[in-house]
């Protein structure tokens, strides 16, 4: 009973980036003990927001009220892992609980699934699992099943996909090709009947070939759907030297809706185009990781689009309704809420762990730029670790560009983040 109420409770709880706590419960003579494995963290953060008022979110946002200039945030986001394994099957659980007050709390499952063993190539998996398809770090045209990265932190960890799947996995000697994996996951539908159901041929189909072929990562991929976009691409990686990597992903998709103002309403359509990703990690003498991304979205706005857009929400804001305001604000938020809305993107990250032998701390610096419009998201994420399961996490970011720019019409100019982070 006392290992089945540990299991409970860390199935209860929330996933983490954190130690691991694990150990092995007796079992029958002869045979291997299952093993459960628990870990998480705590933390606590202060938000600091400084507004930028002339924007027309924030206008839509805090419609009817008085300018502020300054906000503040203050939560508490709590992480735990679970993993049981005993024999051929496993169960992996991560939750993630975010606490505002005792009036506002919310608790969600980011992974639930369990996975049996069919001999030493093939596994089958069911549940909530999180993918990571592609070889992108703050982009992925080819993560299909992947959760939405978002390009400020692209290591957050995030709500997996209700999902059935299964992998065969196979070693070869003597070739160019070293090994290869075949992936197959079927999805539940995207557009259920009600809550619970769903029409069975609505069940979408992703797979996945990955192979290590003249020292080179190779994977293709594509998702079949009657009521997503369908999509089919490719990804490669391939170690240039001891400390250069460079990547690449493409991806053709068909019937993928796009939203648009036209006449000075919102206008929905669908088009095929394709994505693409070129970039690089290069680590320095120094110790310095430096990462570079170029991203193309077949499916974003031109320039000429997002100008439409940014004009559409200040009619909205200067409407004197809150009825219109509240209308534009809805389709802001589902219909145009994505972080890359438009085309162009570069993308570029610094990382220098203990610089100058200052021991426990990593500083490191990344900066997004639209290149249709200029405007521009840029950070600077600092860690320190002075003690064992504790860091100290300051982050601020800044955003800057014209008004009727993407970043440059953030309803916040510059955000310092202050993390305390207990592992456990």
């Amino acid at each position: 009973m006392k290992l089945i109420a540990a299991l409970i409770l860390a199935l209860a709880a929330a996933p983490a980036a954190g130690e691991d706590y694990s150990f092995d419960i007796p079992g029958a003579e002869g045979g291997a003990a299952p093993k459960l494995e628990l870990g998480g963290n705590l933390d606590a953060r202060y938000v600091l927001v400084n507004t930028r008022q002339n924007s027309p979110l924030y206008a839509l946002q805090y419609y009817g009220q008085a300018p502020v200039d300054t906000l503040s945030q203050y939560r508490l986001d709590l992480y735990l892992n679970g993993d049981y394994r005993s024999g051929a099957t496993a169960f992996h659980a991560r939750t993630y609980a975010q606490y505002y007050s005792e009036a506002e709390s919310d608790l969600s499952l980011h992974e639930l699934y369990g996975t049996l063993a069919l001999g030493e190539r093939a596994a089958l998996t069911a549940g909530k699992r999180m993918y990571s398809w592609g070889k992108g770090y703050a982009f992925n045209p080819v993560g299909y099943v992947n959760p939405v990265k978002d390009p400020e932190n692209p290591e957050l960890a995030q709500a997996g996909l209700m999902s059935f799947g299964c992998e065969y996995i196979r070693s070869f000697s003597g070739g160019a090709i070293n090994n290869a994996a075949f992936s197959l996951i079927a999805v539940p539908s995207a557009e259920p009947l009600n809550a619970q159901n769903s029409e069975a041929r609505d069940t979408d189909l992703a797979a996945k070939l990955s192979m290590l072929a003249w020292d080179t990562d190779i994977d293709f991929m594509g998702y079949a759907s009657r009521v997503s976009p369908e999509r089919a691409g490719a990804a490669v990686s391939r170690n240039l030297g001891p400390s250069l990597e460079v990547h690449g992903e493409y991806s053709r998709f068909s019937n993928k809706e796009r939203y648009t103002i036209a006449g000075g309403a919102v206008s929905a359509s669908k088009r095929d185009g394709e994505d693409w990703l070129v970039g690089l990690r290069w680590l320095n003498n120094w110790n310095m990781t430096a990462i570079a991304e170029y991203y193309r979205s077949g499916g974003g706005l031109t320039r000429g689009e997002y100008r439409d857009y940014a004009g559409f929400l200040d009619g909205a804001a200067v409407s004197g309704s809150s009825v219109t305001a509240a209308s534009a604000l809805a389709q802001a938020r589902g219909n145009f809420g994505g972080s890359n809305l438009m085309k162009d993107y570069i993308y570029l990250k610094f990382s220098l762990p203990e610089p100058f032998n200052w021991v426990y701390f990593t500083p490191s610096a990344y900066v997004m730029i639209n290149a249709a419009d200029g405007s521009w998201l840029a950070g600077a994420p600092l860690s320190c670790k002075p003690v064992t399961n504790f860091e100290f996490i300051a982050w601020p970011v800044f955003s800057g560009g014209g008004r009727d720019t993407e970043f440059g019409g953030r309803q916040a100019s510059a955000k310092l983040d202050l993390w305390l982070r207990f592992y456990f």
